[in-house]
């Protein structure tokens, strides 16, 4: 990995324009991991510095400087000093602005984020305390609004006996919430196709489906229960991507699931407030879910037509919310139209109007954003981070709702859990450590290609 920032750097002074940049910042990036977009540093750099390396095995290229300005993070020589509170009032009068300085006069110095004025620079914190402190809020963010989300959820169906129509009702308040973000410019609307429409509903009525059974069986059964039940999810993708995208599982990954099918069965088998509707709405929901996830890979994977952009996570998210929200509405009409009437009368006469209405909302948002952090959490940490942090999630969910609603458990359902949510985890570890060695055989193909050098793969990360 070294080998080949060295050599974008020396491209980069060859071609004049590498005294704005600063040698410690590339090569903190080098320790990262070059094939996942050099994370923590600019996205665009992982074809730059392959330009620049090529340029520096073939001299007579000649680069100009501000291909270094795209791979510096430093280009201020101004003084800099502690953080002093009274610039402060300069940024909110427009004279001053944040950049990323050297916390240091040391060569080997950490990057610090400062405010600067014309004359000075005052740091505020190293790049890489900030780094984990917004991945810290991001994950207790995540476990916040999800259980939030699992609580209010179960409170809503327990007063209104309707799963399918809450949610229904959930997913409408998501696709308001994004389309007001889209008409008041917070963030940009998605330029949509009829054809790319098309494609995506099908994943948008499996993401209606998934939600919908989810909710039914939480209605049906305890929280906990349904949590582990839908553990199984690793299995079920296995299957369908075997089936569909004929991507057949390795021998390790199909070992990982092992103790996941045998802990839902402890679980299932002595759990005490066992119910055949939470056992069935939480495996088609899982099976559902999966299918989403499945032609959701088919419908990405081809290559984009005329007219068409590719949807940011976020974006992608937002649209099948409001696809799945038009399939949501007939099947909740069809399933429970009819009791409809006089179930939220007696709701409403026991709860309040109100009261139903605003856990509605409530659920429905906490049940988007949560699904947002998520996304954010996954891309500012590493997979098996973010596998971790899922795990965990599911065991606070978990305990907190057994302690909100009192849900009795067995010891043996108990074991039970605790293996199908570490088997989960297992799966995880081991289906990230499969597309990192894939990862890393791409990322070697395309040093042969670009870097005629011989690089050790075991010495690319110093």
């Amino acid at each position: 990995m070294r080998v080949l920032i060295r050599a974008a750097w020396k491209a980069a002074e060859a071609a004049g324009g590498a005294s704005e940049c600063r040698w410690t910042h590339a090569e903190s990036c080098a320790r990262l991991n070059l094939d996942d977009h050099l994370r923590g540093c600019k996205t665009s750099m992982y074809p730059q510095l392959l330009a620049l390396a090529a340029a520096y095995v073939a001299p007579a290229v000649r680069l100009p400087s501000s291909r270094c300005a795209s791979i510096a993070c430093s280009a201020t020589n101004l003084p800099t000093t502690p953080f002093k509170p009274s610039l402060l009032g300069s940024l909110a009068r427009g004279e001053s602005a944040f950049k990323n300085v050297p916390c240091t006069t040391d060569e080997n110095a950490d990057e610090c984020v400062a405010l600067c004025t014309d004359e000075e620079c005052t740091t505020i914190a190293s790049v890489a305390l900030l780094m984990r402190s917004k991945v810290g809020a991001y994950f207790g963010l995540w476990f916040f609004l999800s259980t939030c989300y699992s609580v209010t959820n179960k409170q809503l169906t327990n007063a209104l006996p309707l799963p399918i129509t809450v949610a229904t009702a959930t997913l409408a308040v998501g696709s308001l919430f994004v389309s007001l973000l889209w008409a008041s410019k917070r963030r940009p609307a998605p330029k949509m196709t009829r054809g790319a429409v098309l494609a995506l509903l099908p994943v948008g009525a499996f993401h209606a489906i998934g939600h919908a059974a989810g909710t039914y069986g939480t209605a049906a059964g305890s929280v906990a229960f349904a949590q582990v039940v839908k553990a199984a999810g690793p299995v079920y993708a296995c299957v369908l991507s075997a089936l569909v995208l004929r991507q057949p599982a390795s021998r390790n990954v199909m070992l990982s699931l092992l103790p996941i099918v045998g802990g839902v069965a402890l679980a299932t088998v002595k759990e005490l407030s066992f119910a055949w509707g939470a056992l069935l709405g939480a495996v088609v929901s899982d099976l559902a879910l999966a299918l989403r996830n499945v032609y959701s890979k088919l419908a990405l994977s081809g290559p984009s037509k005329e007219g068409e952009e590719r949807l940011s996570p976020a974006n992608l998210f937002g649209v099948l919310t409001v696809l799945s929200t038009a399939v949501s509405i007939p099947l909740a009409l069809a399933m429970e139209g009819p009791q409809f009437g006089a179930v939220w009368a007696a709701a409403a006469a026991q709860f309040g109007a109100g009261k139903l209405a605003l856990y509605t909302t409530l659920t429905g948002l906490y049940f988007y954003a949560y699904s947002e952090v998520a996304m954010k959490a996954l891309n500012n940490v590493h997979p098996v981070t973010h596998a971790i942090g899922n795990t965990m999630r599911r065991v606070v969910i978990m305990l907190v709702c057994i302690g909100v609603f009192g849900t009795p458990m067995t010891p043996l359902a108990a074991m039970g859990s605790v293996l199908a949510i570490g088997g989960s985890f297992l799966y995880s570890m081991v289906k990230a450590e499969e597309k990192r060695k894939a990862k890393e055989a791409v990322l070697d193909a395309k040093l042969a290609t670009a870097l005629p050098l011989k690089v050790d793969a075991e010495k690319k990360v110093e």
